[in-house]
């Protein structure tokens, strides 16, 4: 009956491709190569010798189709490669560049930002970019270094700046290696024998003895020192290079050749929408410099350089020295900006013919290595000059100083040549403000003066970022100023200061919680509090989501109610411990705070 009945074998199971497969991704397994058989791993050169110069598309994949049938990122159009490059670092926009031909024509380099100074690395740089025909597009910002070289007509006066600015790092290594000898000193009674002069020599290197001692210790920190100390450039090299870059550097400033290129920056980058004034583009060699510039790229590894400030010529002539700490002034006549190059932008801003600028920073404070700069008096022209750039410049974004403490005065018939708050009043397109008030740094000479923050009325209907330094909380009427600004999305403070010793700082963001608790329909901006740790102005306390925690949440005060004369003082567990060296390096308080227990502790045993 069944004997016709034919039974078909079960249908195979197919295994569905994977994602990658569906993707278009093609998966290539790559072998471990050991150091022993490194050398045998043939080179690129090599094999696009056999293969020609497109050497990866001449091989298949394990299934026989040609590698050019499969989806790549080099099958992306280039408006999608720019998207994809946007979200990564330049180093590897750069070496993406350098893997592919293709990519080396499809991806651009990001090119944002150009410097101009009286050097020639950065004059050659600026130049060929602005000779490019596509990079020239891209330059989205123009810095002003205004830092200029300082003479040292001696080695000894050299060595001497040098040594200076290397103290906190020496101290550092100091602490290391005194650690070190009353650990090893049982084993090593000669230890205990050992000065400051047998560590180092005159030039700031560490001796044999001490690297033997950092040698044994061990740590991350000790491995810096010695690697820092093996390429360090003596001071006698160091000191004649430092006389050929300010001998150049004073040529190109006589012929006035920065201030040409400062003029032709301004207008041969069609998209330009920044204009930064900074004297912070030089640091000591032993810090990371805020700006990477092509100058300090082609400086050799090792160089020896002192920190400098900005010109302070009227100051020198007046019998102070050029590093003297910041003098408040009180007179009508004062301006935060004073030196060589502010003049110089200002006017070369007026000689666009149509301003796109849309951001103005102006950075004359070096907060991280703790140098003040000079407040010095300018004409009344560059005054006008500011007041005129603001009126035709379609500005969003400033950053700006107030160095007299009269420039802050509540009367609303005070309208003279010092007045900040004038000046603010002529940015009709302003939505982001960044304001230092100087004149908090010192004690008060008018006593406790009743005022506000420089911010015009015209402002608070549109400002939507805030950013204060050196802000008084029982002086600045903070609550009425953040309270009146309807659109506000973010207030940053740094280097909160009071003169008293009530936790006025505590009690201020008490009444701001009350505030956004029970007024209805308020926005809530976002708070961000930056402040120096107590006795470690290394660092810097940074404190975000804790401070929105407490105002619109169940979280604790930021503030103590304990206060330290001058300054406001944090929930020492709160936030994050900021490297003011290394603005990227930050660790959790928690654990900083758990960390200086245990140390603190050990020391005691």
């Amino acid at each position: 009956m069944f004997s016709n009945l034919q039974i078909r074998p079960a249908k195979p199971q197919r295994r569905r491709p994977s994602l990658t497969i569906r993707a278009g991704v093609a998966k290539r397994r790559v072998s471990t190569v050991s150091a022993l058989s490194a050398s045998m791993v043939p080179s690129l050169s090599f094999m696009e010798g056999l293969f020609g110069d497109e050497f990866p598309e001449a091989f298949g994949t394990g299934d026989g189709n040609a590698a050019k049938s499969r989806k790549c990122i080099l099958d992306l159009p280039v408006e999608l490669l720019e998207i994809v490059c946007a979200h990564i670092s330049k180093l590897d926009i750069k070496r993406l560049r350098l893997a592919c031909k293709h990519l080396a024509s499809s991806v651009y380099l990001r090119i944002d930002r150009v410097y101009v100074s009286p050097n020639r690395a950065n004059l050659d740089y600026l130049y060929s970019i602005l000779a490019h025909p596509r990079y020239k597009y891209r330059v989205l910002e123009v810095v002003w270094d205004d830092a200029r070289l300082q003479e040292y007509p001696t080695l000894d006066s050299f060595r001497e700046a040098i040594l200076l600015d290397e103290r906190e790092t020496k101290r550092a290594i100091e602490s290391r290696l005194n650690e070190a000898i009353w650990i090893y000193s049982a084993g090593n009674p000669e230890y205990h024998a050992l000065e400051h002069d047998d560590l180092f020599d005159k030039n700031g290197r560490l001796t044999e003895a001490a690297k033997e001692i950092l040698l044994r210790y061990d740590d991350p920190f000790s491995s810096e020192v010695l690697a820092r100390n093996a390429i360090m450039m003596d001071i006698e090299e160091s000191y004649a290079l430092y006389q050929d870059l300010y001998k150049t550097e004073q040529a190109i400033m006589e012929q006035q050749i920065d201030v040409n290129a400062l003029h032709q920056a301004l207008l041969g980058f069609p998209k330009l929408k920044r204009v930064t004034f900074t004297t912070e583009a030089w640091r000591p060699w032993t810090m990371q410099p805020r700006y990477n510039t092509p100058f300090h790229r082609a400086l050799p590894v090792g160089f020896r350089k002192p920190n400098i400030r900005c010109e302070s010529r009227p100051s020198s002539a007046a019998g102070q020295s050029p590093n003297h700490p910041l003098k408040m002034s009180v007179q009508r006549n004062r301006m935060p900006v004073g030196f060589r190059g502010y003049s110089i932008l200002v006017s070369a801003l007026l000689n666009m013919p149509v301003p796109s600028i849309e951001e103005f920073i102006v950075e004359l404070e070096n907060e991280v290595t703790g140098k003040s700069q000079d407040a010095i008096d300018i004409t009344s022209a560059d005054y006008e000059d500011t007041r005129r750039m603001f009126q035709r410049t379609p500005l969003k974004h400033v950053k700006f100083f107030v160095n007299s403490e009269v420039d802050a005065r509540t009367p609303s018939t005070f309208q003279n040549t010092s007045n900040v708050r004038s000046l603010l009043t002529e940015l009709r397109h302003l939505q982001h403000l960044d304001l230092s008030l100087n004149y908090n740094k010192t004690e008060p000479l008018f006593g406790h003066v009743p005022r506000l923050v420089p911010v015009p009325e015209i402002l608070t209907s549109q400002l939507k970022t805030l950013t204060l330094r050196h802000v008084v909380a029982e002086k600045d009427d903070i609550f009425g100023l953040l309270t009146s600004l309807p659109k506000l999305q973010h207030v940053t403070l740094h280097h909160l200061r009071q003169w008293t010793d009530a936790p006025c700082w505590f009690l201020l963001f008490q009444r701001l919680r009350a505030y956004y608790n029970t007024v209805a329909h308020v926005r809530k901006p976002r708070f961000t509090i930056a402040q120096p740790r107590v006795f470690d102005t290394t660092y810097l306390q940074v404190v975000d989501e804790e401070v929105d925690a407490f105002l619109y949440r169940d979280g604790e005060n930021p503030f103590l109610r304990a206060s330290i004369k001058t300054y406001a003082h944090l929930q020492p567990h709160l936030g994050w411990r900021v490297d003011t060296r290394h603005e990227t390096v930050r660790q959790r308080m928690r654990d900083v705070c758990v960390r200086e227990e245990i140390q603190e502790w050990e020391s005691e045993m």
